[in-house]
């Protein structure tokens, strides 16, 4: 039953290596999602700090004997900020404190902290060059008085504390992603993959050698999926034991049956020539005891074909057509008044105008089936049986009912099972029946029965 060997994938190409990366590049687009705010917050503080500088450095050249500082202290005033002027606006007045303004490429202004603003400002000021200059505008911190700064500034040194905190970003974001897909990975790995392999090992074992009971899936007491999964596999396979089990024992014992039923049919065979020379015998008890000898014989006979043709699962092929199916079910009330069972009276209520689309003789053979039962269950008291034609969603349903006294409770559980404790005859015409609909899509079950008769329901699908 075992194919070719199954080998469990190495861990690359395995859930461990995928695990791994899939965390990695999840971290990893999370922190480009958290980088964005966090650096456009850097350039603001950045920016601030030289505003909150350049303010200082003003309240100096203020303190100043007359506002007068010299050359070489505004110099080094300016060199010691990083900027190249200073603007102060007090009380509507502007005045400009240090160094001379240079034209300038691009103006920000502090107060804008809108999150549009802030990520676009950081694209251009990493876009722009790194000789420029920019002008920046903004309060400064801790300040009572409505003071407004504006100063000038090359862009370079901005651009190049941007670009080292873009990197310390990188490189701490690559470590979080290193320890977060370690941890992730263990946990995992131990929560959910590592069960999943063995779970895939002992399938893998179980289709290697079925019938080999010491490879059975480990169950643990997890109450999850996992758990659960375990727990219904295990089931599965036990059932799948037994089930191979009985198949194999099934299988021997009918290969034994169909030989018993090719000698014993032979054996009845040559009974029939006897019986059929003592009929012709003028003894008047022979005469009497000779059709039933012959009937039981015939009996006989039919339960060998049955039990060997069955044995054999020798089934013909399906031929879909598309033909009425009224005049299936007259061929059908013929086919039983020729066969001697005249004593129910068989109504077709199908109108002529339904098509069906199946197998025209496979149909036949499960009509008559069901309509030989349900005349052999009336007996010679007789009665009578309906067949009708209904509708479901997506196809059409055709109801036999008789008369009859209906079938034991005790029986309906296996009533279509071959060979079914308590069944009337082999129970063989019942097992195919429900084979053949099944094999055209469709089923065939009980509807109901009962001491004022049995309804059996066929249903078959619509198709194109």
């Amino acid at each position: 039953m075992a194919g070719s060997r199954i080998d469990m994938p190495g861990f690359w190409r395995g859930l461990s290596a995928r695990l791994v990366v899939l965390t990695i590049i999840f971290v990893m687009v999370a922190e480009v999602l958290i980088f964005v705010p966090s650096i456009s917050r850097f350039r603001v503080d950045y920016l601030q700090e030289a505003i909150d500088a350049a303010y200082q450095a003003t309240l100096t050249v203020r303190a100043a004997p007359d506002g007068r500082v010299t050359p070489e202290l505004k110099a080094e005033l300016l060199d010691y900020i990083g900027i190249q002027s200073v603007g102060l606006k007090l009380e509507s007045v502007s005045y400009l404190m240090l160094g001379m303004p240079e034209p300038v490429e691009v103006a920000y202004n502090l107060s804008d902290q809108s999150v549009p603003v802030l990520i676009i400002d950081v694209f251009r000021t990493l876009a722009g060059p790194d000789d420029g200059i920019i002008r920046i505008a903004g309060q400064p911190r801790a300040v009572a008085t409505d003071a407004w700064i504006e100063l000038t500034m090359a862009s370079g040194p901005l651009k190049s504390a941007m670009i080292d905190f873009s990197w310390r970003i990188l490189g701490l974001s690559i470590f979080i992603s290193v320890i977060t897909a370690g941890l992730v990975f263990f946990a995992l790995q131990r929560m959910m993959v590592r069960p999943v392999q063995r779970l895939t090992e002992d399938l893998i074992a179980f289709r290697e050698a079925p019938e080999d009971v010491s490879r059975t899936i480990e169950i643990t007491n997890r109450s999850d999926e996992i758990g659960i999964a375990q727990r219904e596999l295990a089931e599965m396979e036990r059932g799948l034991r037994q089930s191979l089990r009985q198949r194999t024992r099934l299988a021997a014992v009918g290969s034994a049956v169909s030989k018993i039923s090719h000698d014993l049919r032979n054996i009845l065979a040559t009974a029939a020539l006897v019986s059929d020379r003592l009929s012709m015998s003028g003894d008047p008890e022979v005469q009497r005891q000779a059709p039933v000898v012959l009937a039981a014989i015939d009996r006989a006979v039919k339960l060998c074909q049955d039990t060997l043709r069955y044995a054999r699962a020798d089934e013909p092929d399906l031929h879909f057509n598309r033909f009425e199916l009224a005049p299936l079910i007259d061929d059908v009330s013929n086919a039983l008044v020729g066969s001697g069972m005249t004593a129910a009276s068989y109504r077709n209520a199908v109108d002529a105008a339904v098509v069906v689309h199946a197998d025209r003789d496979q149909m036949f053979r499960v009509l008559f089936n069901l309509s030989r039962n349900a005349a052999e269950a009336m007996g010679d008291e007789g009665g009578s049986i309906t067949v009708e034609v209904g509708r479901i969603e997506g196809g059409v349903t055709i109801d036999l009912t008789d008369t009859g006294p209906g079938i034991p409770a005790r029986v309906q559980a296996e009533l279509f099972e071959a060979f079914a404790e308590g069944a009337k005859g082999t129970g063989l015409g019942l097992a195919i029946s429900r084979e053949l609909t099944r094999a055209h899509g469709g089923d065939l079950t009980l509807i109901r029965s009962d001491e004022t008769g049995t309804r059996f329901r066929i249903s078959l699908p619509d198709r194109a």
